[in-house]
């Protein structure tokens, strides 16, 4: 039976640099997430700015909430796609994981029965020779 060690070791490999990317996703993830609560933060503290001014220029308040508002469509479209994203890597993630179970089990089952075979081969040898010896005492 083909050893199955080379190939448990590249699938443990492709399982890490799976494991590395979705990491680096989810960082990703993570900034999208910090950038939405800057805009937010400065959005709350703009309009505690134009609600102070009492007149003062507030009609450009308008203006600066549409860029506000397409900012955070913005982010709503690269977090879905982020989302997808992760997603994706996480089936890729855990097909690598059940492939690489798959060969370990197989791998563990074939060295089970390459000791039970090896012991049984032992355990015919010991006997024979016991015969032999038994025969050998016997005849004298």
């Amino acid at each position: 039976m083909a050893d199955l060690n080379a190939l448990i070791r590249l699938h443990k490999h492709d399982l890490d640099e799976k494991r590395r990317a979705l990491g680096e996703l989810y960082s990703q993830m993570a900034l999208l997430e910090r950038e939405r609560r800057a805009l937010e933060r400065a959005f709350e503290l703009e309009k505690e700015a134009v609600s102070r001014m009492d007149d003062q220029i507030p009609y450009t308040f308008a203006d600066y909430a549409d860029t506000v508002r397409r900012q955070r469509e913005d982010l709503d479209r690269r977090e879905a796609a982020m989302e997808k994203a992760i997603e994706r890597a996480k089936e890729a993630l855990m097909e690598t994981f059940a492939e690489l179970k798959k060969y370990e089990m197989t791998q563990e089952e074939r060295d089970r029965l390459e000791a039970e075979e090896r012991l049984f081969k032992e355990n015919a040898a010991m006997d024979a020779i016991g015969l032999e010896a038994f025969r050998r005492k016997r005849d004298e």
